[in-house]
């Protein structure tokens, strides 16, 4: 009788963190979540094509989103275009 042999089975692995990252997570858990399963997570959002992290955009990209965000008009439009001016420089 032959096994069956699961796909997506968990491979272990060995990471090291820096003891004040590892406070932070643990700081985010409670006493019944696992921390293999919050590291799990966290991975599979930064790896999402649909979930984009600020620090992972330009400036210019930062702003561009802000005006695309609103239709803004008068102050508001003039400072975004500013803004956009001096980081192109």
């Amino acid at each position: 009788m032959n096994r069956r042999i699961k796909r997506n089975r968990a491979v272990p692995i060995h990471i090291t963190l820096p003891p004040g990252l590892l406070d932070e997570i643990d700081a985010r858990l409670s006493h019944k979540m696992s921390r293999s399963n919050w590291i799990r997570g966290a991975c599979e959002m930064k790896l999402d094509k649909d979930v984009t992290e600020v620090s992972d955009l330009t400036s210019k990209q930062l702003v561009n989103i802000l005006r695309n965000r609103i239709n803004y008009d008068g102050p508001a439009e003039a400072i975004l275009k500013s803004l956009l001016e001096v980081l192109s420089e």
